[in-house]
């Protein structure tokens, strides 16, 4: 065991992203100490493992392990277009991800998942989480690499949110580390609100674009209306950040007709000289039984040592419930979450069928090649059972560059269709 702990200490230090060979044996290292610790004083029969139906737990109680895993297998098709190198159409694997979770105690949660995606593993939700209760509020502290807060769609798992990419405020106003990184999140809970705040280093799966980078975070929530009837949704979230000092410049594009066309995307243009980035975003919407509806804005910032640069976003999403499923909303995070049918297949059911609607923009334009973007889409959602989703998008979106091969207005049809399996 010492050998191995020494190879996973030279391969940390020496940058290379850790596989899933690794993940697996941090996560086997971790059980074993786990088991070995509370060997001593209990007897045999207290540390054996046995299958309880959804997870592997020790007799006492004590200890429990849960495999998970999540497969996107995406593809789509963009015609329409003026360009013809945008008329793309192809198919990919967005995700691939395996991993464990469990519990150490009461209190303590733990979770450790690699995505094969691509052509390297990448750590994905890898903490240590401490979850109690204090002056009748439930608190959760966290240490590792957790996705972070910003606005309701980009605060939700990909095994929640209505489409298959998140909204155009969840792209744009994000920070140069990415959805992820090294850090630690304290979250407090009340009936009707939570707040969290978080501090965070590089994202791990993001290494090439983002380096020696702290982010400060913070996003609230509050349901000022919650009931039987129904739930509304009013939510505020913002980030700062500090650039590295020898970044050069900064530019990251938007895309705009789904992860797989990379020829869309509404650009920003290379800032140079960067010396800090924040954003900031609000949040309103409600939830009625199987009716939901929710609007987001936000605004990037970024501050050169010559010029001060906005970009904006919005997005308005709606969406039905058609089999009378409540929507994905939990009042609890504020955010979108994965739902069981009512009816499953595999019980003789039609499933949970959901359709949404949405429309989004993104404003560039303040910097000096920025662009701009708009995009009307449609979604139907089919969740055959807690675990498997099909869906498909269907899109019309308009584009404005201002330089480069794709100049001027542009605009085309996309059709995206997603197999998700999520346990």
């Amino acid at each position: 065991m010492d050998e191995q702990v020494r190879r996973l200490r030279r391969s940390s230090e020496s940058g290379r992203p850790l596989g899933g060979v690794v993940i697996f044996k941090l996560s086997a290292l971790a059980c074993a100490g786990a088991l070995a610790a509370g060997a001593a004083p209990a007897a045999a029969s207290d540390v054996d493992f046995h299958w309880d139906g959804r997870q592997f737990v020790t007799a006492d109680g004590g200890f429990s392990l849960r495999p998970k895993g999540r497969l996107l297998l995406d593809a789509s098709t963009t015609d329409g277009s003026a360009f013809a190198a945008r008329n793309v159409v192809g198919d990919e694997i967005r995700a691939l991800r395996f991993g464990v979770e469990g519990m150490v105690g009461e209190h303590l949660f733990y979770t450790a998942e690699g995505d094969f995606a691509g052509d390297k593993a990448i750590l994905r939700g890898t903490y240590l989480a401490w979850r109690d209760r204090w002056a009748g509020k439930d608190v959760e502290l966290v240490l590792g690499n957790r996705l972070s807060e910003r606005g309701l769609d980009g605060s939700s798992s990909s095994d929640g949110t209505p489409f298959l990419e998140r909204n155009a405020v969840a792209l744009l106003v994000i920070p140069l580390k990415g959805f992820y990184g090294w850090g630690g999140i304290a979250k407090v809970y009340g009936p009707d609100w939570h707040v969290t705040a978080q501090v965070a280093g590089d994202d791990p799966g993001n290494l090439g674009v983002a380096k020696d980078v702290t982010t400060y975070l913070a996003r609230t929530h509050w349901n000022p209306v919650k009931s039987a009837a129904g739930v509304v949704h009013l939510g505020a979230w913002g980030f700062y950040e500090d650039f590295p000092p020898g970044m050069d410049s900064h530019s990251r594009n938007t895309a705009w007709a789904g992860h797989l066309n990379k020829e869309v995307q509404v650009p920003l243009g290379a800032l140079a000289d960067p010396v800090y980035g924040a954003g900031y975003g609000v949040e309103l919407g409600a939830a009625r039984g199987p009716v939901w509806g929710f609007v987001e804005a936000g605004r990037r910032v970024i501050d050169t040592r010559t010029d001060h640069v906005t970009a904006d976003a919005t997005a308005w999403t709606a969406g039905w419930m058609i089999t009378g499923e409540n929507s994905a909303y939990s009042s609890r995070g504020g955010t979108f979450v994965k739902i069981a049918p009512r009816a499953p297949v595999s019980k003789g059911g039609p499933g949970a069928w959901e359709v949404a609607v949405r429309y989004q923009s993104v404003d560039n334009t303040d910097a000096p090649l920025g662009g701009k973007g708009q995009e009307a889409e449609v979604g139907v959602n089919w969740r055959l059972e807690d675990w498997l989703r099909l869906m498909v998008n269907l899109s019309h979106w308009e584009v404005t560059h201002r330089a480069g091969k794709y100049a001027g207005v542009d605009d085309g049809d996309s059709l995206a269709g997603r197999l998700q399996i999520a346990f």
